[in-house]
C-alpha cells in the first residue's frame, strides 16, 4: 500500500472538517481559546480564591495542563469513532482505514494551535518573554502528537469491533487526568512515587511544556525520550492492526 497517494485526502479532508467545526458555532475559531480560558478560570477560582492554594501564576499553570490534556484526551475520544462515523464512505471507496482518525485529530490539532497561540502571549504577560528554551516547543508538541496518534489508531479499529471500547477508554482518559500533573507538578509527588508518576507519557510532556513557558529553561529530555519511544512502539502496533483488519473490518461496523 503507497501511503504518499491518500496524503491529498488526508490534507482536503481535515479542511473540510476545520470548516465544518467552525461553522457549528456561532463563534466559530473563537471558541476554541474560549472554551478552555473559561475551564482554566473556573478551576483557579475554586483551587485559589476558595481553597487558599496557588497564585496568579497559578492560571498560566493550570492553562498549560488544561489545554494540552483537551487535545489529548479529546483528539483520542473524537478519533476513536472516527471509522464507525465514516462507513457510509468506506462502503463505496476502498481508502485506508487509517486515514478518518488521522483526519480526527489533525482537526483537533488545528484547533490547539489556535490556543497555544494564546498560552504563549499569556506566558509573556506574566514576564516570561519568549527565548532560546522556546527552541524545544515543536520537539514537546511533537512528542505529543506523536502520543496522541498511536493511541488513535488502535482505539478507532477496536471501537468499530467493541461499542464498550469507548466508555472504557473515556473512564481511562478521567482517571489519568487527575495524575497526570494537571492540578500539581512532580514536586508534590512522593519520591517513592515518582517513577510511577512518569510512566504516563502525559506527566513528562507537561512539566516539559512547562520547564519552557513558566521556568525559562530546556525541559526533561529523558521524559520526552521515553514518551516518543513508547509512543512509537504503539505507532507501529495500531499501523499493523489498522493494515491487519482493513478489508473486514466493514463487518463489524454497524452492518
Amino acid at each position: 500500500m503507497h501511503l504518499s497517494r491518500y496524503w491529498g485526502i488526508i490534507f482536503y479532508r481535515t479542511l473540510a472538517g476545520i470548516k465544518a467545526e467552525s461553522r457549528q458555532n456561532y463563534l466559530g475559531y473563537f471558541w476554541y481559546v474560549l472554551e478552555p480560558l473559561i475551564s482554566a478560570a473556573i478551576f483557579y477560582f475554586a483551587l485559589s480564591r476558595v481553597m487558599q492554594r496557588g497564585g496568579p501564576e497559578y492560571v498560566l499553570f493550570l492553562l498549560i495542563g488544561l489545554t494540552s490534556w483537551q487535545w489529548y484526551e479529546g483528539s483520542c475520544l473524537q478519533a476513536a469513532t472516527a471509522i464507525k462515523s465514516k462507513v457510509h464512505i468506506l462502503l463505496h471507496f476502498d481508502l485506508p482505514k487509517f486515514i478518518f482518525p488521522l483526519v480526527s485529530v489533525l482537526v483537533s490539532t488545528w484547533k490547539f494551535l489556535w490556543i497555544f497561540l494564546v498560552i504563549v502571549g499569556v506566558s509573556w504577560a506574566f514576564g516570561h518573554p519568549p527565548g532560546w528554551h522556546y527552541l524545544y516547543l515543536p520537539l514537546i508538541l511533537g512528542c505529543e502528537l506523536l502520543l496522541i496518534v498511536s493511541l488513535a489508531l488502535p482505539l478507532a479499529v477496536a471501537t468499530s469491533y467493541v461499542n464498550d471500547t469507548l466508555t472504557v477508554a473515556a473512564s481511562c482518559f478521567r482517571i489519568s487526568y487527575f495524575v497526570s500533573g494537571i492540578f500539581f507538578d512532580s514536586s508534590k509527588v512522593p519520591a517513592s512515587l515518582l517513577g510511577a508518576f512518569y510512566l504516563n507519557p502525559m506527566a513528562g510532556i507537561l512539566e516539559s511544556l512547562r520547564d519552557v513557558l513558566l521556568e525559562n529553561h530546556a525541559p526533561n529530555l529523558h521524559a520526552l525520550l521515553y514518551g516518543a519511544l513508547l509512543s512509537c512502539g504503539l505507532l507501529l502496533a495500531g499501523l499493523y492492526l489498522s493494515f491487519f483488519v482493513n478489508r473486514r473490518i466493514l463487518k463489524h461496523v454497524g452492518l
